[in-house]
């Protein structure tokens, strides 16, 4: 009988060792923060992430070189339901990113990136609400200018860590310190990946205003989880749990976040 469990636990082990995913490229980001991983040239990735309120953010990528990928995002919210469907902004926010060098057995991959898209809606705050001035920022601000480098290990299936440092571009808020970012991912098996994340959030922690249901954050950052489930080569599905630490107090719980991920060469 003792057998029978040791040789399927040696089964078990032996799957997960053996399992490693076919997907044709490197994550290019894990629940929010970026990844050295970018698209090779001439392939493109279309993304779906379901949010709040009905709400969808599509988002284009373009594999330009092995090195530089280029692309587009647009949120649109309550694009579910009977409320009238708007755009986060009246024009697009964009993104690129670089590899400055790739990943050896040494040393990790690094990339230098630009991302303007944030996460939950766009607001914009009156100069009646804080004073002298108005401006415009996402629930969560967008990376701007990040840094990343990250590298991955062959653990019982790959296991990848990523650590980077980013500078947003929404500080009219007078919070534009530069901010930390750290990730790991693991490989459950061919199909699985588990995602851990932490945003330190340090451009987005003085706590100053309340807007609406808008809270700025508390200062201890964003605790994100998720998991990634690879249907095919080229379709990946993902359900993630954002803000998990409750740096914003503004829900019950984390934000339930459902991301469709689809990939192909032109």
């Amino acid at each position: 009988m003792y057998q029978f469990y040791y040789k399927k636990i040696a089964l078990i082990l032996f799957y997960f060792i053996i399992a490693q995913s076919n997907h044709p490229y490197p994550p290019l980001s894990l629940v929010t923060i970026p990844t050295s991983g970018t698209l090779p040239a001439g392939n493109y990735s279309l993304e779906a992430l379901l949010i709040n309120d009905g709400g969808i953010i599509p988002r284009l990528s373009i594999g330009i070189t092995d090195d530089l990928t280029l692309g587009v995002s647009w949120g649109v919210q309550n694009l579910i339901g009977d409320i009238r469907p708007t755009f986060n902004k009246e024009y697009p926010d964009y993104h690129f990113k670089y590899r400055l060098w790739g990943e050896d057995l040494t040393k990790p991959g690094v990339v230098l990136g630009f991302d303007s898209q944030g996460r939950g809606k766009f607001r914009y705050i009156d100069d009646s609400i804080i004073g002298d001035y108005s401006f415009g920022r996402y629930d969560q601000k967008s990376f701007g200018y990040y840094l990343i480098m990250s590298k991955n290990y062959n653990l019982m299936g790959n296991f990848g860590f990523h650590l980077g440092i980013n500078k947003t571009l929404e500080n009219e808020d007078g919070d534009d310190d530069l901010n930390i970012l750290f990730g790991i991912d693991k490989e459950l098996n061919r199909d699985f990946v588990l995602m851990f994340e932490y945003d330190a959030m340090l451009n987005d922690n003085k706590n100053q205003y309340d807007y609406e249901d808008l809270s700025f954050g508390k200062g201890i950052g964003y605790l994100n989880i998720g998991l990634r489930w690879s249907i095919s080569d080229n379709l990946l599905l993902e359900l993630n749990f954002n803000d998990i630490s409750r740096n914003q107090n503004i829900s019950e719980t984390a934000h339930r976040e459902f991301k469709i991920l689809y990939s192909k060469k032109f």
